[in-house]
């Protein structure tokens, strides 16, 4: 099933609410000399139930259209109600350095264009599922256990594929890249 629109959230228990919510903003440097010199964007999820009504956990997961540009950490994972996860989308440098390139040869229009694009998904999972990501100490970036990865992805591409009875919550980011 896809999501209804317009909509309300309170009327889709396995929405996950999104911040920033229409566009992730990379601010591009010259170099990597200041600072770690990386374009970095953080995007929060929040499980907006927080009196557990109506609701259990959810699981997101975060794909783009240009994956070898961004590294997003964790790509995948599980909130629960009430609570927040903060997801880091780091834009590889080459593709820093090339796009810092073009808007010294053509300025800021040539990158107000991009179409680049993030799609986060949500959906309820059932709690005995939940319950495997519970007290897991997670790795660099965020990232569970290749046990847990690969549980979360076996049921993405359940919840994604054709028949699924899984209500799947799609929303479409916008990039915006700036100097």
């Amino acid at each position: 099933r896809r999501t209804p629109s317009p909509f309300n959230m309170a009327d889709l228990p396995y929405a996950l609410s999104i911040s920033p919510d229409s566009a992730l903003q990379f601010n591009l440097t010259p170099d990597a000399d200041n600072g770690d010199g990386a374009s970095r964007c953080i995007m929060t999820l929040t499980h907006p139930r927080k009196d557990g009504k109506g609701g259990g956990y959810l699981a997101f997961k975060v794909k783009t259209t240009q994956p070898r540009r961004y590294l997003v950490r964790p790509n995948q994972g599980i909130v629960a109600p009430g609570s927040s996860e903060t997801v880091s989308i780091l834009l590889v440098d080459k593709d820093r350095q090339q796009l810092h390139a073009t808007y010294n040869r053509l300025g800021q229009s040539a990158l107000d264009h991009s179409k680049d694009k993030f799609l986060v998904q949500s959906c309820a999972v059932p709690d005995d599922f939940a319950a495997q990501f519970k007290n897991e100490s997670r790795g660099e970036g965020g990232q569970y256990k290749k046990e847990l990865v690969d549980a979360l992805t076996s049921m993405w591409n359940k919840a994604t594929s054709g028949g699924s009875e899984i209500s799947v919550f799609n929303k479409k980011l916008h990039v915006k890249h700036s100097v």
